[in-house]
């Protein structure tokens, strides 16, 4: 529950989330709240007034929220209400480390099954790539080959498996183990 700065209570609304992987979760108002305190946090020090700023803001997004959507909302919709309530309140430096957090991750989402730049990455010698199995000199044609054809076989990976485990093998939740022969093969590096 949420308390507004009246005498009146905002309740979660019961609407359902929808991800970009297109899982379905409960609207969760405190996630809302953890961003905008994340985001404050990254431009200055927390202080008691902001906290209660923040609140207030947070407060409206859900109101807004629960006025706009009566069953389902796409994530993209609240974090647009989001920035909009971060505007009016004239906290721009945190609208924009919120903006800025929110591109970063579509960035990254975007790469990881980018081929071009994840190649780009190898021909540069990002040690990310060059350094991902470190018994084998990179240098190597055999090895610049393999980590070429693991480049690929990633990005198709992540393509095939369900939106819901790349994302979370993105993140790191979870480790999808030889995603660069698997699921598109039968079998995996570690097969003898």
């Amino acid at each position: 529950m949420i308390t507004l700065e009246k005498e009146f209570i905002v309740t979660d609304p019961e609407i359902t989330v929808i991800k970009r992987d297109g899982r379905r979760l409960p609207f969760d108002s405190d996630k809302i709240y953890q961003a905008l305190i994340k985001a404050s946090q990254n431009v200055s020090n927390m202080s008691p007034l902001m906290e209660a700023k923040l609140k207030g803001i947070c407060d409206r997004i859900v109101a807004e929220i629960a006025n706009r959507f009566m069953a389902d909302i796409k994530i993209y919709e609240i974090q647009s209400i989001v920035e909009h309530e971060l505007l009016n309140a004239n906290e721009y430096a945190i609208a924009q480390e919120y903006i800025n957090y929110r591109t970063q991750r579509d960035f990254a989402r975007s790469q990881a099954t980018d081929i071009n730049f994840t190649i780009d990455k190898l021909i540069n010698k990002d040690q990310t790539v060059v350094n991902e199995n470190a018994n084998k000199d990179s240098d190597v044609f055999n090895t610049q080959r393999d980590l070429t054809a693991g480049i690929v076989g990633k990005s198709i990976g992540l393509k095939m498996l369900p939106p819901h485990v790349a994302n979370a093998h993105q993140k790191g939740d979870i480790h999808f183990h030889d995603l660069d022969y698997s699921p598109y093969t039968p079998m995996t590096n570690c097969c003898s």
